[in-house]
């Protein structure tokens, strides 16, 4: 869009910056009654709106932002679609990001730090507080960098742009645990492209953008994704002061514990980052106002107190430490062993109390329950390791069941993680640190061969890893073979879902006499694919198991049907010339028209039926053509009718 064009009741005046999703501009917003204000207002990219997918990212951005309420967050203020474009219009932040607040600072100085620590840690109590309200809400927001953070013309610091962010309370979206966000700034679970990711993850890259606006540098360096992605995984970096000496060690320990490897030993969350930079100000102050004291009590001692009177003070501050006072006889009940007695019988009796209710492992049959009533990957995981926690010694049928349910997660997180390595080319050759190497190459060639619909070739490979890791001792190892024996299952599961509805439509429809009807376009898709190849266009039947194949493409839960159908598609390729255009189809359906006419003039209503099932394929499946097969398919609608 331009400077001075309209959009609804917005008047576009600049273009603040665009992406793969769409485009953000200042905006004047024009309201009945009051006066004109700025917004941000967010379009999506032309030629998204149609896309479900991307549609749905962009509203689920606009859903996040309108459950956040926070000083240092920007705000949602409308959405909405004009002409059927998708918008929202935003706060408008008036100020700098910092990103450009660095640059600027360091312009003819590159080796200066941008930020005072003061500055950081003034910055970073409100950040902390923007993102402990995030994530108590479940949202996390995967790309927290410089250019996300807005400091207003009167210093108000504004966290922005939740286009990533996950809502842990949503059911993902297609390929949202994918690695996506900054690399600069990903943690290392994030790297690793893992589904748990916590508010921890923010923090990590939290403790990043600390590192720089204090040093003017980032932590990691390197030439591609890949090798930074690697940095954050096992990469070791300069503490902070060792570049900046005016760092406080309280800081420079802070961020250092944020940016650890492995979440647990970073900070709680925000808001205990939060109280560690208040109190790093505070020890600092205290540190500086003691040295004042210090050195004035000096100054005076030296002033007013001779070598013969600082001599005399020491012998009588000995001589006071040697007096002892004569004490009165003290009731027993108020005697120290008593006393001590006392509180452990009563913190005895509180630790009982607090074992019983609130400590003690909730029962087996308890959380079995729990383990069973949930449907959320992330809570029955936690569930299932809380029980084995407590109960993995037991023998019983009950934690058989529930050690079987643990290997299916750790089999669906092994497919998960494969299927991401996969969708990158450069993780897709380097083998998962400490593992069997031979097996994870075997696992990429079978998903590559599955996305050329070489089926056969796939299966094969995963029979192979079964064979030779599925019954191994090290569990490692055999979950190589536990992943394959699920692929393997899953391959099959489609196969036998299309004969169901095959079947389906044969009994349900055809021997009804009835038109067919499915609620989902995916089975209408494969049903018009299955009709097509009993007519013999196989070139229409392959065009539409191509179209199957992209709706499902980057969806995890449906990647099998995704698979099969690029093997029809394959298997389809040697037939995909028949018919060879236009003429040849229009003489197929022609025959096809003439067998329905001399079925329908039969005596019998089962030939009768056919003739008309016959005709329904006609309309149904050559809809929209235009020419000879459009005349075909009128011809066949009108001899439905009559028919019936």
């Amino acid at each position: 869009m331009h400077v001075g064009q309209t959009f609804g009741p917005f008047t576009i005046e600049k273009e603040l910056g665009s992406g793969a999703m769409g485009t953000v501009y200042r905006a004047t917003f024009h309201e009945d009654g009051r006066s004109d204000r700025d917004v941000a207002l967010k379009v999506i990219a032309f030629g998204l709106s149609g896309n479900e997918s991307a549609l749905a990212r962009f509203e689920r951005e606009a859903k996040i932002l309108k459950q956040l309420k926070h000083a240092n967050i920007v705000r949602l203020l409308a959405t909405g679609r004009f002409k059927g474009t998708p918008f929202f219009a935003m706060e408008y932040v008036d100020g700098k990001s910092l990103d450009k607040v660095m640059l600027d600072r360091q312009a003819g100085v590159p080796t200066r730090p941008p930020f005072t620590w003061e500055e950081v840690v003034e910055l970073g109590r409100p950040l902390c507080a923007a993102l402990q309200h995030a994530h108590e809400k479940g949202i996390i927001h995967r790309d927290l960098k410089p250019s996300n953070l807005m400091v207003t013309t009167e210093g108000i610091l504004k966290l922005t742009d939740f286009g990533i962010a996950k809502d842990v309370d949503v059911t993902a979206l297609t390929a949202a645990n994918n690695t996506i966000g900054t690399a600069a700034y990903m943690s290392p679970e994030q790297c690793k492209g893992e589904r748990l990711l916590t508010g921890k993850s923010d923090l990590y890259s939290l403790g990043i953008v600390f590192y720089e606006l204090l040093t003017g540098r980032k932590p990691f360096n390197a030439e591609s994704s890949v090798d930074m992605f690697l940095l954050h995984v096992s990469g070791t970096f300069t503490r902070p002061a060792q570049i900046n000496p005016d760092i406080p060690v309280w800081l420079d320990t802070l961020v250092c514990q944020m940016m650890e490897k492995k979440p647990e030993h970073r900070p709680r969350d925000a808001a205990m980052v939060c109280q560690a930079l208040e109190e790093i100000a505070e020890k600092v102050a205290s540190q500086v106002s003691a040295g004042a004291d210090l050195a004035k009590a000096r100054t005076l001692v030296d002033r007013h107190l001779g070598d013969e009177d600082r001599q005399a003070a020491k012998f009588i501050r000995a001589g006071s430490k040697k007096k002892k006072l004569r004490k009165k006889r003290i009731p027993f009940y108020r005697r120290n062993w008593f006393v001590a007695l006392a509180c452990l019988a009563i913190l005895g009796a509180m630790g009982w109390t607090v074992w019983t209710f609130a400590i003690a492992p909730p029962s087996a049959e308890s959380l079995l329950a729990r383990i069973e009533a949930t449907k959320d990957p992330e809570a029955r995981e936690r569930l299932v390791g809380e029980y084995l926690r407590h109960y993995e010694g037991r023998d019983d049928d009950q934690t058989k069941h529930v050690k079987e349910l643990q290997r299916e997660l750790k089999v669906n997180e092994r497919a998960r993680v494969m299927l991401n390595r996969h969708g990158s080319s450069k993780f897709r050759t380097i083998p998962l640190e400490g593992d069997d190497p031979d097996a994870y190459q075997k696992t990429m060639a079978a998903l590559t061969a599955e996305d050329a619909g070489n089926l056969p070739l796939a299966r094969s490979t995963w029979a192979e890893l079964v064979d030779k890791y599925a019954h191994d001792a090290n569990e490692t190892r055999a979950l190589w073979g536990w992943h394959a024996q699920r692929k393997l299952y899953d391959l099959a599961a489609p196969e036998r879902d299309v004969a169901r509805l095959h079947k389906r439509l044969d009994e349900e429809f055809r021997l009804e006499d009835k038109d067919a009807r499915f609620e989902d376009d995916t089975e209408k898709e494969v049903v018009a694919a299955l009709r097509l190849q009993e007519l013999g266009d196989f070139a229409r039947a392959q065009a539409r198991w191509s179209h199957v194949a992209e709706t499902l493409q980057g969806a995890a839960d449906r990647r099998p049907y995704y698979v099969y159908a690029k093997g029809r598609v394959r298997d389809l390729d040697a037939k995909k010339e028949v018919p060879n255009g236009d003429e040849q189809r229009a003489d197929l359906i022609r025959k096809t028209l003439d067998r329905a006419k001399l079925l329908i003039k039969e005596t019998t209503p089962a030939r009768q039926r056919d003739g008309r099932n016959l005709l329904r394929d006609i309309r149904d499946l050559y809809a929209g053509d235009q020419g000879e097969v459009g005349q075909l398919v009128n011809e066949a609608k009108k001899l439905l009718e009559s028919s019936k």
